[in-house]
């Protein structure tokens, strides 16, 4: 079995409990919010914490999954969004505003350990990115740059400063 036929056959599967995942995509942030509320209200909110910091986590990755899955569909499968079951693109929007709001009504955002990291690992692979870019734009030995050989070494120093803060933030335990 070839990877397109698994990828083929995981969507058909998809596809056939699409209405079942999008009530899992709404009872999942509610039944979550309930038991962060209710670890809350314990002696210390650490449990509460705990479950939030999950929930979104769990949001988080199911709507980077559905990122993917639609880079894949139109990468290898030349397909777009607007051949994809609606269920299946409404299901992880879903769960990952119901997780974010539903948790903002128990603990603020900025105080959870998903959330920080999730952040850091983006602008860490959004600077990444615009690395990448900057790159591409040059072609063969010649670099055109509009300024003295000193301003890009500056600029190359910033650029690497700022990448080794971000993957510090992102990926080095504190």
């Amino acid at each position: 079995m070839s990877v397109s036929e698994i990828l083929v056959t995981v969507y058909a599967w998809l596809d056939f409990n699409a209405l079942e995942l999008l009530i899992a995509a709404v009872v999942i942030p509610v039944v979550g919010t309930l038991l962060a509320w209710v670890g809350k209200s314990g002696r210390t909110d650490r449990d509460g914490r705990l479950v939030a910091s999950l929930l979104v986590g769990f949001g988080l990755v199911v709507f980077c999954v559905e990122v993917l899955a639609l880079v894949i569909a139109h990468v290898s499968f030349g397909r777009g969004v607007l051949d994809a079951n609606v269920f299946l693109l409404l299901s992880p929007v879903l769960c990952l505003t119901g997780c974010l709001l539903g948790i903002r009504m128990v603990f603020p955002l900025s105080g959870l350990a998903s959330v920080r990291t999730f952040t850091d690992v983006g602008f860490f692979v959004a600077a990444c990115f615009a690395v990448v870019w900057i790159f591409s734009k040059f072609r063969g030995w010649g670099i055109l740059f509009l300024g003295g050989i000193g301003q890009l070494l500056v600029i190359g120093v910033l650029g690497f400063v700022l990448l080794k803060t971000l993957y510090k933030r992102a990926f080095v335990r504190r």
